[in-house]
């Protein structure tokens, strides 16, 4: 008897991949927040930014593509959908803010051009092994020593460690005061984040029921997921993600077409 005991125990382990955990986690902690916890030790390689040649809804893209998850990703100009980020996506640059002239030469009118091209972005950094390295560094940070770019989503601001949204030309002061802002930075919006600690990425969306501004986004970040590092990628009305059946827009439901995007691979 003992001896059929112990076989079917032995049988029992035999088959635990099947109650193994998802790939992605989701957490649902609160009416408004969606946390999605993604191991990138197990799953780098399935971690991407993606973008199209005119602008199209996450859902749309993840219906099409088979991926696993797809959110919004870097800024775009609504009205001629050129690409206000870097994108680079293995290891060629596939969007180049610099090529947008008009931009540019609006930008540096304003003494604001270098910040906005050295803005954030997540970066994936691949060895001459294949060993991946996740970072959330300034775009003019040189890649760490014995890396190189393989994949890279620029946005913006830098959560943490340290977030500095003049630097990065999300605000202009004068004498103190709040003189401008770009995307709503300061008041409260549906917002999108990413979030690195450890061996886990964090993709996080505060929707219309949690809105958030820069300030709180950062804390909810650094106090409730304890990250070490996190930056925010396109928000407003581009806030949008899809995974299994929940999809996820700006305003319930509804989404609109962006860019690029960070995508999970099946």
């Amino acid at each position: 008897m003992k001896k059929i005991i112990s076989v079917f125990i032995l049988m029992i382990f035999s088959f635990a991949p099947v109650f193994a955990k998802e790939k992605i986690e989701m957490i649902n902690d609160n009416s408004g927040i969606y946390v999605f916890k993604i191991n990138i030790k197990k799953y780098g390689d399935k971690i991407k930014p993606y973008i199209v040649p005119d602008v199209e809804t996450p859902k749309k893209i993840y219906n099409d593509c088979c991926f696993d998850l797809v959110v919004n990703g870097g800024f775009f100009d609504v009205d001629n959908q050129k690409s206000v980020s870097y994108v680079t996506i293995d290891n060629k640059m596939v969007a180049d803010v610099e090529d947008y002239e008009e931009l540019c030469k609006q930008l540096k009118e304003e003494g604001r051009l270098d910040k906005v091209l050295s803005r954030a972005e997540f970066r994936i950094l691949e060895n001459k092994r294949h060993k991946l390295k996740f970072d959330i560094t300034s775009h003019n940070t040189p890649p760490q020593k014995g890396y190189k770019i393989k994949h890279a989503l620029q946005a913006g601001p830098e959560l943490l460690p340290l977030m500095d949204l003049e630097k990065e030309g999300f605000v202009v002061y004068d004498d103190g005061f709040v003189k401008s802002q770009s995307v709503d930075i300061l008041k409260r919006r549906e917002r999108t984040a990413l979030g690195l600690k450890g061996k886990y990425l964090y993709i996080v969306i505060f929707t219309r029921d949690y809105q958030v501004d820069a300030n709180e986004m950062r804390d909810y970040m650094k106090d409730k997921l304890k990250v070490k590092k996190a930056m925010a990628l396109d928000g407003g009305l581009s806030t949008a993600l899809n995974y299994k059946n929940v999809s996820l827009g700006s305003m319930g439901r509804y989404q609109r077409k962006v860019k690029s995007f960070l995508v999970i691979e099946k």
